[in-house]
């Protein structure tokens, strides 16, 4: 009895959760740890949420920052000594760019990526607004800029919904908490 008690409040536990498919790569951790300097171009947008890559990429930055392992270049910074190097990325950055990028910007490391969700999703029965549910796609890749080679790369996708309360986070808070969580599969 007492086993089965603990199914059923497993159970409704996870129910209330939302989503989560996650997926990490470290090449390995010295490669990671090795690191001093990372700068975070922005990512593309595959959505049609206007300036999810850029709001991608700031949360990244943040959640850099917060580790405290290494020297992130801000946002600012990449836009500023790209423009002073006359740097024009592509509009897709893949690894080489990011590595050609990185060795201009005098970077031991560059992430890129791209958002490939960043939305609303109606609930499927109604598809009325009050069943909108928020959903983030992400995917990242940190380039070390001698090797060219991806040291770490992460894909994670989430939704939040609790089927209890019908509370939903919000849309940014969704992609704050996939982008953290990201950034904590470097360790």
């Amino acid at each position: 009895m007492k086993i089965l008690l603990v199914i059923v409040i497993t159970a409704i536990l996870t129910a209330g959760c939302g989503h989560t498919l996650k997926r990490d790569y470290r090449a390995s951790r010295e490669a990671v740890t090795s690191l001093e300097t990372v700068a975070v171009l922005s990512f593309e947008n595959l959505t049609r949420f206007p300036d999810a890559g850029e709001i991608v990429a700031e949360l990244f930055t943040t959640e850099l920052f917060r580790t405290g392992d290494f020297r992130v270049l801000d946002r600012n910074q990449v836009r500023r000594l790209m423009r002073e190097k006359m740097i024009v990325p592509p509009v897709v950055v893949d690894r080489r760019a990011a590595q050609k990028i990185g060795a201009a910007l005098e970077v031991d490391a560059v992430l890129i990526g791209s958002v490939s969700e960043y939305w609303y999703r109606l609930e499927r029965r109604t598809r009325r607004r009050e069943g909108e549910e928020p959903a983030v796609g992400i995917n990242a890749l940190l380039v070390d800029v001698e090797s060219g080679e991806v040291i770490w790369a992460s894909s994670h996708s989430r939704s939040s919904y609790d089927a209890f309360t019908a509370d939903r986070d919000h849309l940014n808070r969704v992609a704050q908490i996939t982008v953290a969580n990201m950034v904590d599969s470097l360790d």
